[in-house]
């Protein structure tokens, strides 16, 4: 029996259809990507300034990068059992992303009451968004997040 994909029937299109669209198709990228070669890229951004004084970060409090609100005290009674807040407060998600973290930690804070685990997620979404600048953290705290 032949596969339609190597013969052509009768009002079907065949392989000699298909392998001609794929080289349109493969002249078509190759001619776009020829032709932005000769055109001028736009330079990367300036670097911020870098202020050289070091910051004295025996002041900084959790507290002042984790708004009041419903969810916070299950966000740090929680989410600290597996992981240090770095990569929440310093990659901030839309909510769509907020969604699918909570699908995939769900079964990881377990003592949590399904509104107890929405709430943690609402506030996660509403505070932490790509929005909102993430807050400036002491290099001690930034250094003990290595993996997540």
């Amino acid at each position: 029996m032949a596969s339609r994909y190597l013969s052509a029937q009768p009002g079907e299109r065949g392989i000699e259809f298909r392998v001609s669209a794929a080289m349109a198709g493969l002249g078509f990228a190759v001619w776009m990507a020829l032709s932005a070669c000769g055109q001028v890229q736009p330079s990367p951004p300036e670097p911020a300034a870098v202020d050289d004084a070091p910051r004295d970060w025996s002041a900084f409090n959790i507290n002042d990068v984790l708004p009041e609100g419903a969810g916070r005290d299950l966000v740090l009674d929680n989410c600290q059992s597996c992981h240090v807040l770095v990569p929440i407060l310093v990659l901030p998600l839309d909510e769509a992303a907020w969604y699918r973290s909570s699908l995939e930690h769900r079964e990881r804070v377990e003592g949590l009451t399904d509104s107890e685990f929405e709430a943690l997620y609402e506030y996660l979404a509403s505070n932490f968004t790509p929005e909102k600048e993430p807050p400036e953290l002491p290099p001690a705290l930034l250094d003990s997040w290595t993996t997540y």
